[in-house]
């Protein structure tokens, strides 16, 4: 039996969640499964913003899009939440709250702590609430975000040694658990007709991330062979794969989206 790639492409009828799904890689995210033609769910911490992203989308792409103010680092908003969701198909472990210090020397034990909570903790728990649901209705997707940084060092050289510029230890150590969480869940979640799979983002900088220090952007082009910067969109590919019915017989992997940055 053969199947056509366009009804394998689609997830009409589905309901997907994205967590912190109206930021600078979020919104791109949340977009994806909209032309896909799934119903989204996202949640965020700015209200007025992710209220105006989600109206913004449903209108786009037809769909139905809701905006939930939660704070995903925190157990009891979560459980307020999934006691509103009774149909899941899609999770997309997005959100995650930056580390503030970068400095070793100056990161504190509440520091460290705040960053794996954002980066595993949280991802954890949110997976868990949503497999009790999958379960139920039959199987379902669950995409994580992982990081280039969970699977090598930083070359600390690109830096220059100034004082806020530089990568946390927390967010490499949480981007490498939550990639081998991926790895868990899947040959855990097998059972239940549940796939779990990570997109592990390169080099994708925020705008202004250049402003008076253009020769950063210098620096990184040089670390990857296709010397290029990622932009948001070019992850929508990926999560069209583990999304749908493409990945159907793809479940633990992690898929670097990084010009080539890992591979030398």
């Amino acid at each position: 039996m053969t199947r056509n790639i366009k009804d394998l492409a689609t997830l009409d009828g589905k309901v997907s969640l994205v967590t912190g799904g109206a930021g600078y890689i979020g919104a791109s995210l949340s977009e994806a499964l909209a032309e896909l033609g799934s119903s989204v769910i996202i949640t965020g911490r700015n209200q007025d913003d992710g209220k105006k992203f989600a109206k913004k989308l449903a209108k786009e792409y037809n769909t139905t899009v809701k905006f939930e103010k939660i704070d995903t680092n925190n157990k009891n908003y979560i459980d307020k939440f999934f006691n509103k969701i009774s149909k899941l198909d899609v999770l997309i472990n997005n959100a995650f709250t930056w580390p503030s210090i970068v400095k070793l020397e100056e990161t504190s034990w509440d520091d460290f702590e705040e960053t794996i909570v954002s980066g595993i903790t949280s991802p954890f728990y949110i997976s868990k609430k949503s497999i009790n649901i999958m379960k139920a209705n039959g199987g379902g997707n669950i995409i994580n975000i992982g990081s280039m940084y969970g699977m090598i060092s930083p070359n600390f050289k690109i830096y220059r040694n100034k004082p806020k510029l530089g990568n946390a230890l927390a967010y490499n150590a949480a981007k490498a658990a939550i990639i081998q969480m991926t790895k868990y869940l899947a040959v855990y979640c097998a059972k239940w007709n549940i796939r779990v799979n990570c997109i592990s983002p390169g080099s994708f900088p925020k705008p202004h991330t250049f402003d008076d220090k253009e020769w950063f952007r210098d620096e990184l082009l040089q670390m990857n062979p296709l010397h290029k910067l990622g932009e948001p969109w070019q992850l929508k590919g990926a999560v069209a794969l583990f999304a749908t019915e493409l990945s159907s017989y793809i479940t633990g992997q992690n898929l670097s989206i990084d010009g080539g940055w890992t591979v030398w």
